[in-house]
């Protein structure tokens, strides 16, 4: 069991993330070819080390700074997932927020926490007059496959200020 809670400035401590695990073994990724998004084989590993764990917490405050918002999974006093959005709209099209990271702790994946974070953001997505999400995410094709599994398609607009690396795929999701 778990419970989705506001994460407020002010309970982002240093150790937020002590506990956290995070371990990606990426054995198969999308790469765009020609545009055309085509799986191919990989041999990638994401974890967190310490200095990455601080750049995250430095990065929770500022976003909240901007005016974003900090979702948390709790499973008693353990944060076991968080989404967070950053406070600035942009998009020529529609106002897009940026979900800037979902990350769920690997014991608890595939329990449902995942999508009532991503519902989470975008309820705070909405709360912050956006009209879509825009998501630059990793290419893994389990990454891919969770956000097309919540709805979420290929971004009609690319909103330059969101991107994280050229090699994402970016995604979006209507929320109205």
């Amino acid at each position: 069991m778990f419970r989705i809670e506001n994460i407020p400035s002010d309970s982002i401590s240093a150790d937020l993330l002590l506990n956290f695990h995070h371990y990606q073994v990426i054995d198969q990724k999308y790469v765009n070819i020609d545009g055309k998004w085509e799986i191919t084989k990989a041999h990638e590993l994401r974890q967190w080390d310490a200095e990455k764990r601080t750049w995250i917490i430095k990065y929770f405050r500022e976003q909240i700074a901007r005016g974003g918002s900090l979702v948390g999974a709790f499973s008693g006093d353990a944060l076991v997932g968080f989404c967070s959005i950053d406070g600035y709209l942009y998009g020529e099209a529609a106002k897009y927020a940026n979900l800037t990271m979902l990350f769920v702790d690997d014991k608890f994946q595939r329990k449902g926490v995942g999508k009532a974070l991503f519902q989470a953001a975008c309820k705070c997505a909405l709360v912050h007059g956006a009209d879509k999400l825009f998501i630059s995410a990793i290419p893994s094709v389990e990454t891919i496959t969770f956000y097309f599994r919540m709805g979420c398609t290929d971004a009609k607009e690319i909103i330059a200020n969101y991107i994280d690396t050229e090699n994402d795929r970016y995604l979006e999701y209507k929320l109205r």
